[in-house]
């Protein structure tokens, strides 16, 4: 209640109280949110795996474009690498904290999460190496028996027939044909012999690069959509394709190092 005393108006004892309750709650109130506000723009705290980020927007942002810059995410596909550029941007531009939180949140998960392919992909790719290098030298004796057997025919057809040009023409196609797979074999069973270890995936020379590379899109689907077994198989039926491929313009089909076979 208010008391009239000369011309003035003055507090009662128990509504004074009740102001000064509420004047020091608002005083309290008001220094937390001003705290709030001082920290809330320049300050940034969260935890990723078992990551702490914490520190300016600038500071952070700078730490999260030297991950990506690591040495383990250099080669990786365009594709994937314009997704994460993509990612990174967006959080960068994130002005408030919660948002910025966010969205760095979703950018190291996708970063990690091809980290975590990654390795999936190199352990695979790197049995399937191996494999292919075992099989090389289980079918070398096939190529090459496939290769004198149709010479052998070629030639007696040469000496003992050689009117009937259509058959002479099949024959000849599929002599030059087993000529060119077992070149080619040779070829690539050279490049396989030099893959002693997994630094060949780690560190790859050109052609596994290349091949790495083109393969980690479709790697990457099969690893999203959780199809880890079809991976091996996969890779192995694209390499050996790629690596014939690549072989076709250095052979010498005419010039053969014949390990089982030494006169035809």
């Amino acid at each position: 209640m208010y008391t009239q005393m000369r011309g003035k108006f003055i507090l009662t004892k128990p509504l004074f109280v009740r102001f000064l309750a509420f004047f020091v709650m608002f005083l309290i109130s008001y220094l937390v949110n001003a705290q709030k506000e001082e920290v809330s723009p320049n300050k940034y705290k969260f935890k990723h795996r078992s990551e702490l980020y914490k520190g300016t927007r600038l500071q952070i942002t700078i730490q999260l474009k030297a991950l990506k810059n690591e040495s383990k995410f250099v080669n990786i596909p365009v594709e994937i690498e314009e997704e994460l550029n993509t990612l990174f941007i967006t959080t960068k531009k994130q002005a408030i904290p919660k948002h910025y939180k966010k969205q760095a949140i979703v950018f190291l998960d996708a970063l990690y999460s091809y980290e975590d392919f990654a390795d999936i992909y190199e352990n695979a790719l790197y049995e399937v190496v191996k494999k292919v290098k075992k099989d090389m030298y289980v079918v070398d004796f096939k190529f090459e028996r496939e290769f004198t057997k149709a010479k052998v025919i070629v030639d007696r057809a040469i000496k003992e027939d050689v009117s009937n040009l259509k058959k002479f023409d099949r024959l000849k196609k599929e002599l030059i044909d087993s000529q060119t797979k077992l070149s080619c074999h040779q070829w690539m069973k050279k490049k396989f012999e030099k893959y002693k270890n997994i630094d060949i995936i780690k560190n790859p020379d050109e052609l596994m690069k290349a091949f790495k590379k083109t393969e980690a899109v479709h790697v990457y689907r099969l690893y999203n959509q959780n199809k880890i077994e079809e991976i091996k198989l996969y890779l192995e039926n694209q390499i050996i394709d790629f690596y014939y491929k690549k072989s076709l313009p250095e052979i010498n089909p005419e010039i053969l190092d014949l390990q089982y076979i030494t006169k035809i």
